[in-house]
């Protein structure tokens, strides 16, 4: 398995583990949903997790936030012979990209009076008329109408947009439920003002189907397919991708001598470190740098020194044996994506997003 690539330093993806994710977030929705596979599935690999959701967990409907990471899902179903999925594009695209964005059936998502009118008007000069999702701003503040907007007076400015799906966005699913329920008040007043339209909904993120009835025809699961969720209450899932490297050098390092850039590490014994080959260029932050930790064999090695572009040093002084070609836990069962955004200050999310290309993402339990 990891002979075929270049590097130790892989990220082992496990679909099984994804699915039985997709199976609890399909269960806690009580409906079927549209996964999130913006930024490259979380770091997953878009592509992969979003033929593996289709073939086993019986999964439909993806959304991406860019253009470019819609067209390269929809390359990849169609190389599969898949044709019946929808992709919604979340963001902006570009003007001059909104023809090919139509023409290549992507489902595109209308949040203002500019955006639509230069969709139905492209739809109109190609003779087509446009199904898209339309979002509505129920106090996010970031994308979307007015939740008071009338459907009916949009259809007619915009003759060549269908209405096919519309959606919202919680801003405090996992903190303030009285702001949620202000949200969930003002989108569920939009639908009722709107009902003579046929149009399919979606609420609720990862946090929101944990801690919220579903009452709407999607969900919309995000970081919980990979096995992570903001207030830890979604019984039984499971982390999708752990990291492992090995030790390729070890020396020993004397009481007073300095370890990586600055100095900002100095022994204060005689010690052993190992090297291992991952750095923040393949999105190992750098404000791990004295604080983080890997794992050898369940035993704790403390990261010393700053991380490096491509290295890592970590202390191998109670690691008995054989040191290099160790294996090295980076992220995994001992060390989660939410224990280091702990310790660097930032969010599982950023963690998970911030893996590079560099390091080969290794796909196991898929299931044929």
């Amino acid at each position: 398995m990891k002979g075929s690539y270049h590097r130790p330093t892989y990220a082992e993806i496990d679909l099984g583990k994804l699915s039985n994710n997709i199976m609890i977030a399909k269960a806690s929705s009580k409906s079927d949903i549209i996964a999130m596979v913006k930024a490259d599935a979380y770091g997953h690999g878009a592509c992969m997790i979003s033929l593996h959701a289709y073939k086993f967990s019986q999964v439909k409907h993806f959304a991406v936030a860019t253009m470019t990471e819609g067209l390269e899902l929809k390359d990849h179903f169609n190389s599969n012979n898949i044709e019946d999925v929808n992709i919604y594009v979340l963001g902006y695209i570009t003007d001059m990209y909104i023809k090919e964005a139509i023409e290549s059936g992507l489902v595109l998502t209308i949040f203002d009076d500019d955006f639509a009118k230069k969709v139905s008007d492209i739809a109109k000069s190609i003779g087509l008329k446009v199904k898209v999702a339309l979002k509505v701003d129920t106090g996010m503040s970031r994308l979307g109408f007015s939740p008071d907007m009338l459907l009916s007076d949009f259809l007619v400015k915009y003759p060549n947009i269908d209405v096919a799906h519309v959606l919202s966005h919680l801003a405090t699913s996992g903190s303030d439920i009285d702001f949620v329920n202000k949200q969930t008040k003002l989108f569920n007043i939009f639908i009722e003002r709107n009902s003579a339209h046929n149009f399919t909904t979606s609420f609720l993120n990862s946090s929101g189907i944990t801690n919220y009835e579903n009452t709407w025809d999607f969900t919309r699961p995000g970081i919980a397919m990979y096995g992570y969720e903001s207030t830890n209450m979604l019984a039984g899932i499971e982390q999708v991708m752990s990291i492992k490297s090995i030790v390729v050098h070890s020396k020993v390092v004397k009481k007073g001598e300095s370890v990586s850039y600055g100095r900002t590490f100095i022994a204060d014994k005689d010690m052993v470190i190992g090297i291992v080959p991952i750095g923040y260029a393949d999105g190992y932050p750098t404000s791990l740098s004295n604080k983080g930790f890997m794992f050898i064999d369940g035993i704790k090695c403390p990261i010393i020194g700053v991380v490096c572009m491509d290295m890592t040093m970590i202390d191998l002084t109670d690691i008995e044996g054989i040191k290099v070609g160790r294996s090295v836990e980076v992220m995994g069962d001992n060390i989660t994506a939410n224990m280091l955004a702990s310790l660097a200050d930032t969010i599982s999310y950023e963690i998970l997003t911030g893996i590079s290309y560099r390091i080969p993402r290794v796909y196991i339990n898929e299931r044929h």
